[in-house]
């Protein structure tokens, strides 16, 4: 469904959309986060192409991408459509670029009606900075609740100036392009991170294990790196010395490793995956 170069750059991604559409299970709202605006902006739009297609051969029980000729798929490229592609922006009257509770009183108003249109609700920038508090907190309920064939989609660089409530209630998709090689992977985001061991030696208890996740999870948050790529630091780091040092502390790596990434690519929140990934290094 979604054109040749996003699938190559963002397959996951991709993936996971495409199948929530044939299997009818879109979530009410996604936060997607991402260093790239633009990609989010092109991942949201052609969401909305695809549900708002007017093809006769698009289905949505087949893998059809939007034809890009009808006029929906046209007014949603050029960013017009009235309805099916809502692209919330700042108040052009706001000193400091925020969307004003009054934007969003209007925007209420406007999902209040109903429409034939399956429409997606985009907001580029929902860090707290853009989206202040008192806007999201008039947003909540109907994010939560939302109309009928309607979808929120919140872009942001960062999960940690997002509102939490927002986060609550919404789905995270991290936008990040695949890489060629492992050594390409680790290079994405180049971090203090690649300083820490944290399989110098493995939590003995429950009590220690969580502190060493939250550590890591703190230091992963701090730095913005890609959970992805803190696996696979972790993997390269560690995994020669083990094979041949400690088979035990080898396998326990194998193991949570394996079953951390198998949790992130069904997009479980960071957080509990960091969590489960040292609470499965503890010595049995």
């Amino acid at each position: 469904m979604f054109p040749n170069d996003l699938q190559t750059d963002y397959p996951e991604v991709a993936k996971f959309l495409t199948n929530a559409i044939l299997k009818n299970r879109l979530a009410n709202s996604y936060v997607l986060i991402g260093k790239n605006p633009n990609d989010i902006l092109r991942i949201s739009k052609t969401l909305a192409k695809i549900l708002n297609c007017t093809d006769k051969g698009l289905s949505v029980h087949t893998l059809s991408k939007p034809c890009e000729e009808c006029l929906n798929c046209k007014w949603i490229e050029r960013d017009e459509h009235p309805q099916a592609f809502i692209n919330v922006k700042a108040d052009p009257e706001s000193k400091k670029e925020q969307i004003k509770i009054d934007n969003i009183r209007e925007l209420l108003n406007t999902l209040n009606i109903t429409s034939d249109y399956f429409r997606i609700v985009f907001f580029q920038a929902s860090s707290l900075q853009f989206l202040p508090s008192d806007s999201c907190n008039l947003l909540l309920k109907t994010v939560e609740e939302t109309p009928e064939r309607t979808i929120f989609i919140f872009g942001n660089q960062s999960r940690n100036d997002i509102l939490g409530t927002i986060l609550s209630r919404s789905q995270t998709i991290y936008i990040n392009k695949k890489s060629e090689s492992i050594f390409d992977a680790l290079n994405v985001n180049a971090s203090e991170l690649t300083s820490y061991n944290f399989t110098e030696y493995f939590p003995k208890n429950v009590t220690e294990s969580l502190e060493k996740s939250r550590n890591a999870y703190e230091c992963i948050q701090k730095d913005e790196v890609d959970l992805n790529d803190f696996l696979i630091n972790l993997a390269v780091k560690n995994y020669d010395r083990l094979k041949y040092e400690d088979q035990k502390q080898f396998c326990h790596l194998h193991y949570g490793i394996t079953n951390a990434y198998a949790k992130l690519k069904s997009f479980m929140q960071p957080k509990i995956v960091v969590e489960d990934l040292f609470l499965n290094f503890l010595k049995k």
